[in-house]
């Protein structure tokens, strides 16, 4: 029954599985936890109360004696600085862009990682098929070789070296074996639930067409995704300065409204008494005699204002601090933004010059097919059988030079939309083949 039971399992999941399509690695993208994250951060910023009328609000309360005769009562509020709430805004919009742009900036992260491994899956497998090729083609050497050892033209070095070639061959076919099973395993991490991969190379740019559209120019460096995080960290630290600058302007400490109450305030009197001395004189003296039945209840409202007087206590460090946070903001803008365009210059001539090797390689590929190459040497032999096998394998062996340039074009050209703000586009669909059309 358990044996059914898995059976089932394993029917079911096989039917429900599909290939891995690009457009399921892609669609995955929104299911990274690195997003989820952001949209997190996004929202408590976005839940922020903007409602701010005062910076502290206090009822203070004062019991004069303890005959609980004397209250007093006062609602002590203190102003926001003039500016401050305009400064505060501003800080946190600024807050919410930078958010937002970093959603979009992880974004493209993601997008760029699900690529870099799609593109090496599929160009390793195609090195692995050339190196099969090449692996069949030795194969023939060998025992056109062997046949050939009794003659008077073998050379017994030609075998020595057939075999030492079979066995680096055999060690880049693990190689790649190995390589494509990572690539495997990274791509079930991105999405677990497929049985094969449907990767199809028609969804990346040519080659001709990565030619001509990397001489245009740089565009505007403030899309690059490093350039606009430096930008808006820069805005970030301004409108914070602009915010402590402004609370600094709270020139009223506070306003109060106050109530006092007394009940049942006596009221004295200076009195004079006379007394006798023993010479026969007499002396006065002052005491003080409270009016009997004299109590009065009284009560009355006040208002009270504080001002300060900033004359020798302004402290303006933490001004200049900030102030010194926002020009080392400016200089890292300033300072990624040439970086940037250097970068994007520089791998724009490395893919070029990628490119140009790849034309030579491909001119010979197409020279060994067309039966150019090797023709005349053919026609002495009488097609030589390992003449024949090594005009194959070099012809094989440019194949697998030129799969090896794609590998270095296609990877330096998705690192190029990474610096250029390519991956960022959420417009399109494929966002390699419109990174070429910007």
């Amino acid at each position: 029954m358990k044996k059914l039971i898995a059976i089932c399992a394993f029917c079911a999941a096989f039917c429900v599985a599909e290939p891995l399509t690009w457009n399921r690695l892609l669609s995955s993208v929104d299911e990274d936890p690195v997003l989820k994250a952001s949209a997190g951060k996004q929202s408590a910023l976005g839940n922020r109360s903007g409602t701010k009328l005062w910076n502290d609000l206090e009822l203070n309360y004062k019991l004069d004696g303890l005959g609980f005769m004397d209250h007093d009562f006062e609602l002590r509020v203190k102003p926001k600085a003039f500016g401050e709430g305009a400064a505060d805004d501003a800080y946190w919009d600024a807050q919410l862009d930078y958010q937002k742009f970093m959603q979009n900036y992880d974004r493209a992260q993601i997008i760029y990682e699900r690529y870099q491994h799609a593109l090496h899956y599929i160009l390793r497998c195609k090195i692995q098929q050339l190196h099969q090729q090449l692996y069949a083609v030795n194969e023939d050497r060998i025992a056109v070789l062997r046949v050939k050892s009794g003659s008077e033209t073998f050379d017994l070095q030609d075998l020595v070296d057939a075999l030492e070639r079979q066995a680096s061959l055999t060690a880049d076919l693990i190689s790649d074996s190995n390589s494509i099973e990572d690539s495997k395993m990274k791509l079930r991490s991105f999405v677990a639930d497929f049985d094969s991969i449907a990767l199809d190379t028609a969804w990346l740019p040519t080659i001709e067409e990565l030619s001509s559209a990397l001489k245009d120019g740089d565009g505007n460096l403030d899309k690059y995704p490093d350039v606009a995080r430096a930008k808006a960290k820069w805005a970030i630290d301004d409108k914070k300065y602009a915010q402590e600058v402004n609370e600094g302007r709270d020139y009223i400490s506070h306003i109060g409204l106050g109530y006092e109450y007394i009940r049942g305030k006596y009221k004295y009197d200076w009195v004079t008494e006379s007394s006798a001395a023993g010479s026969g004189t007499s002396t006065e003296k002052w005491k003080l005699v409270r009016k009997d039945d004299d109590r009065r209840t009284c009560d009355k409202f006040y208002l009270t204002l504080a001002v300060k007087i900033p004359a020798f206590s302004d402290d303006r460090s933490d001004e200049i601090k900030r102030q010194v946070d926002v020009l080392e903001s400016e200089r890292d803008y300033l300072e990624e933004k040439r970086d940037a365009s250097q970068k994007v210059a520089r791998i724009r001539e490395e893919i070029l010059a990628i490119i140009a090797q790849r034309n030579v390689q491909k001119d010979f590929v197409d020279k060994v097919n067309a039966g150019a190459l090797f023709q005349d040497f053919a026609i002495r032999t009488g097609s030589d059988p390992l003449l024949l096998l090594r005009a194959r394998e070099s012809a094989l062996e440019s194949l697998l030079k030129i799969a090896k340039l794609d590998d270095d074009i296609y990877n330096d050209y998705i690192e190029l939309l990474s610096y250029n703000g390519g991956f960022l586009r959420t417009d399109v669909a494929n966002q390699l083949k419109a990174g070429v059309g910007k």
